[in-house]
């Protein structure tokens, strides 16, 4: 029986790009940017990140060309008092997801160098621990406005 050593290699190189996409192969919807008040610097953003794989993944930072710095938190009711803690990383369990909501887990974007409005959209990198970055295209909604709605998912481009 021949040997196929070329053929084995890459046999082997396609199962690993394989498991390597599937380990970020995260999905996202309802991802929007709450439109921030007249007199604040900071924005707000929320999204549901889901994980299918069978291993938990971390979002280890986040950038965009419209805001000067970008870092993640998780509000927390201590004494009453809802304070905000600053996460180093963003982690999607394995089969599970992560939401991002008001009163819970949030990206923060500080700074923004124009005044968002309601209908603009902002162009979101996240990075993961192995080094992917997932592109996101977020648009930007009047905090008061039903976020429930069918038409939430953001484009996503790897």
């Amino acid at each position: 029986m021949k040997s196929y050593p070329l053929l084995s290699v890459l046999f082997s190189l396609f199962f690993f790009s394989q498991s390597a996409l599937a380990e970020s192969a995260l999905t996202f919807e309802g991802a929007w940017i709450a439109e921030a008040p007249p007199s604040s610097k900071v924005n707000v953003a929320y999204m549901e990140i889901n994980n299918p794989g069978d291993q938990e993944v971390k979002v280890v930072s986040a950038t965009s060309e419209n805001f000067t710095r970008i870092s993640f938190h998780q509000t927390q009711q201590k004494n009453d008092m809802a304070t905000m803690q600053h996460m180093d990383t963003l982690t999607i369990p394995a089969k599970g997801k992560l939401v991002l909501e008001a009163g819970s887990h949030h990206i923060m974007l500080f700074n923004p160098v124009k005044k968002l409005k309601a209908g603009d959209q902002v162009n979101l990198d996240l990075k993961l621990e192995n080094d992917d970055i997932i592109k996101l295209v977020v648009p930007v909604k009047n905090q008061n406005t039903d976020h429930n709605s069918h038409d939430h998912s953001a484009h996503m481009h790897h």
